[in-house]
């Protein structure tokens, strides 16, 4: 015989029954002559509604599987399982094995006739407690948040720590990081191009490593909480059971709170880039190119030459012949499918590029 013991949450007077439970399976299956003892498995401080993240409980299944346990033995069936699909499921395969489970509060032994009626009952009503203990907490989540009352977290964000009340403070050294990227974007850098400046300096992130990612660099310019703001449930579990989240574009509220901590970036940068950002994402739709780079240092004409002809992107290619090289501009339609030829607009050499460029001035 096996044991399983669960708690939901990490505090003390939990973490103690969770002990307490331990304990007592213990001297159960040891003080009993019908039972060996096959184990105890035990998860602390994770919720019940899901099995997939429970990793003791996953092994205890898997011994059952390999022929290891022939009797479990739990408190209740919350104590099991919440979610009425995993717990009769799991219940059924194991009575296939050969494994019965037996549930203290409720009475129940699955390997009796009367077990599995009982169980669908008693597990449909287990279910529908975790619901409503699930609705009850975000019920008081959203009425904290309506009353300002919020802590966050600093675990993935650059630049800012907590104090001892939960309130951001700006962590100087890497406050100096983030202005760098903003100062960067505005420059004209694209984030991709940010990104292999930060690792070629290897410039530590968030978790102290040194790689970057370009989606991370542009969360970072269109964080709010950089200029001083906070904007609370930009996302929202939509399933209690599978605590599936999805972006909140406007299906719940959300709450803005402006100026409630130090800016690192000043508001009208902030707003700046923004702009900037908005711009390019313009610009990619407008032109029909998903190649847009707008960094001067390393191609002056990008995202500045559009085509007479069908309004497409210019873009730049080397030509090589037998004793020379060159560089030149053409519409990225005029050969979009190779060897067929579409835009009628010709190339343009950039030496060309450079001298309309200077006489314009």
């Amino acid at each position: 015989m096996a044991a399983y013991c669960r708690v939901s949450t990490d505090n003390e007077e939990q973490l103690l029954s969770y002990e307490n439970q331990v304990r007592y399976y213990t001297e159960y299956i040891n003080n009993s002559p019908l039972y060996t003892m096959a184990g105890i498995y035990a998860d602390e401080g994770i919720s019940a509604t899901n099995t997939k993240k429970r990793e003791n409980f996953n092994r205890m299944i898997k011994d059952c599987r390999d022929g290891k346990i022939d009797m479990i033995i739990t408190k209740s069936i919350s104590r099991f399982a919440r979610n009425t699909l995993d717990c009769l499921n799991f219940v059924r395969e194991l009575k296939e094995l050969g494994v019965g489970v037996i549930f203290e509060k409720e009475a129940i032994n699955t390997l009796d006739a009367k077990g599995e009626v009982l169980l669908t009952i008693l597990s449909s009503l287990a279910q529908d407690e975790s619901r409503s203990i699930s609705e009850n907490s975000t019920w008081g989540i959203r009425r904290r948040f309506e009353n300002g009352q919020f802590k966050m977290s600093t675990k993935r964000f650059l630049g800012y720590d907590t104090d001892e009340n939960g309130k951001l403070v700006i962590n100087r050294e890497q406050a100096k990081i983030v202005e760098r990227i903003y100062d960067e974007y505005l420059s004209g850098k694209t984030v991709d191009h940010i990104k292999r400046l930060l690792e070629r300096e290897e410039v530590k992130n968030w978790n102290g490593t040194t790689k970057w990612h370009a989606k991370t660099i542009q969360s970072m310019l269109q964080n709010e909480k950089y200029k001083g703001d906070a904007i609370l449930q930009k996302s929202y579990t939509v399933d209690f059971l599978t605590k599936k989240r999805v972006k909140n574009e406007g299906h719940i509220q959300q709450y803005h709170i402006e100026e409630n901590h130090e800016a690192i970036i000043d508001p009208l940068i902030w707003e700046a880039v923004q702009l900037e950002y908005d711009r390019r994402s313009n610009y990619i739709e407008e032109h029909g190119t998903n190649s847009y780079s707008h960094n001067p240092e390393r191609n002056f004409f990008a995202g500045k030459v559009v085509c007479g002809t069908c309004n497409q992107a210019f873009t730049r290619k080397g030509w090589k012949s037998k004793n020379s090289y060159r560089k030149v501009w053409q519409c990225q339609e005029r050969y979009k499918v190779k060897g067929v030829q579409g835009c009628t607009n010709r190339h343009i050499d950039e030496t060309i590029l450079i001298d309309a460029f200077i006489l314009s001035w």
